[in-house]
């Protein structure tokens, strides 16, 4: 098992989004989620394990998953360089190298885009815990050897940077399909290096995430 003191997974992803309802139905329809309604948004689960939390947020800023990692010895917000964002919270993971098998509709895999390698190694890696292993220009985040996401280059298409999630989808055809006549679009297909052929998608707000056809283990 991971040292107590290392957030060593994800608790669930979380999307803050002005019509939570609509967005919810896109990712139901998507990942094929139970969704019920809670008093803080709506909870996204497969099987007994919650995924995800959709929540109202009629903010400026453009809607964008938030990772909620556990194992944290404290609940508590986190703003790293290039005001990427994520929470931490007490307890057990739900999503990580020693949870189950990633099943359809759940994360498997996280990845950090950033222009800063240096701050978002330094920051993160002290913030929750992890180990740094470079393989520049790309690096990963590990506690005792296991791999809990990549930290990578801004996205090649538009630049961006932050957390991207990467969802199970059993296969990719089909998800691309479900993705167009949900009215999000899918900007790219290509071949990760880990995780084989990936669907880099947005939804209808223009939220971005990747998905993945049945990887066997955590990140990939």
């Amino acid at each position: 098992m991971p040292p107590n003191s290392a957030v060593y997974g994800l608790r669930r992803a979380e999307l803050r989004t002005p019509d939570p309802d609509a967005t919810t139905h896109f990712y139901r329809k998507l990942l094929d989620w139970t969704v019920l309604r809670s008093e803080e948004g709506f909870d996204c689960w497969v099987g007994e394990r919650r995924c995800a939390r959709v929540r109202p947020d009629n903010a400026a800023h453009p809607p964008q998953w938030r990772l909620v990692f556990a194992g944290a010895p404290e609940n508590g917000e986190l703003a790293g360089p290039e005001d990427t964002f994520a929470s931490m919270v007490k307890g057990r993971a739900q999503h990580g190298p020693w949870a189950p098998r990633p099943r359809r509709g759940e994360p498997c895999w996280i990845e950090l885009h950033t222009a800063l390698a240096d701050s978002a190694d330094r920051f993160w890696s002290e913030s929750l815990t992890w180990s740094v292993r470079e393989d520049a220009p790309k690096a990963t985040y590990t506690v005792r050897d296991s791999a809990i996401a990549a930290r990578t280059s801004p996205r090649e298409s538009d630049g961006s940077v932050g957390w991207l999630c990467y969802f199970n989808v059993g296969e990719l055809d089909g998800a691309a399909e479900r993705v167009n006549e949900l009215g999000g679009s899918v900007l790219e297909r290509s071949r990760h290096d880990v995780l084989g052929e990936t669907l880099l998608i947005a939804d209808f707000d223009g939220v971005v995430s990747a998905l993945v056809a049945e990887p066997s283990r955590w990140g990939g």
